[in-house]
């Protein structure tokens, strides 16, 4: 099954070759979806030369701290840590991205800097009702395991990976990995055909 539009795979590419630094936010009390996702695509965006960050409203939860290993301590944001360098952080974004979450309102505390920044703003998210309206482009599919999944789809579909899954970053395939297995309860429920198939490769 096909979870990708070309024409905004394209558009999203053409957005990471324009921009100078990207911020990506989550939902508030990350789970393993959440931070996997959101630390896989910082990472493939640093591998195409990005200067990106992750800002979670949040910190992340004791339980789940091996996940940010591979990723240097200042490309992750905990906002009640850190308000100012979030907030700045943000303002100087180009381009956000919100991940597993269908909205800026469950962003928290960062959700007032998310709204008003003048960046270009992109959504990967499977749940119910998204926003679509505050967003450039939305990439929204809820029969899939989680935002990991998704994710997974778009990376492959993108053209300096196309297609093979040996070309993402080992940091990425590994964050989503454990976000989708988290988010499956391992493979117990939410469980699709293509979620087997990303497992696979």
């Amino acid at each position: 099954m096909k979870f990708t539009d070309e024409g905004k795979t394209n558009a999203l590419d053409a957005l990471i070759n324009n921009c100078r630094k990207v911020s990506i936010a989550a939902h508030i009390r990350p789970d393993g979806d959440a931070i996997g996702s959101t630390l896989a695509f910082r990472c493939y965006l640093e591998a195409r030369g990005c200067d990106a960050v992750v800002i979670y409203s949040d910190k992340v939860p004791e339980t789940l701290k091996f996940m940010r290993k591979g990723t240097p301590s200042d490309r992750i944001i905990e906002y009640p840590v850190s308000c100012g360098k979030a907030l700045e952080r943000i303002e100087e974004s180009d381009l956000l991205v919100c991940m597993d979450c269908n909205s800026f309102r469950r962003t928290g505390d960062i959700m007032p800097a998310l709204e008003r920044s003048s960046a270009r703003k992109v959504l990967i998210d499977h749940h119910l009702g998204p926003d679509s309206g505050s967003f450039d482009i939305v990439f929204s599919e809820t029969a899939v395991s989680s935002a990991c999944e998704l994710l997974y789809r778009i990376l492959m579909s993108m053209p300096d990976i196309g297609g093979d899954a040996s070309r993402l970053p080992a940091v990425s395939a590994s964050a989503m990995m454990t976000g989708m297995t988290t988010d499956t309860n391992n493979f117990s429920n939410s469980v699709f055909p293509s979620t087997l198939e990303m497992a696979s490769d």
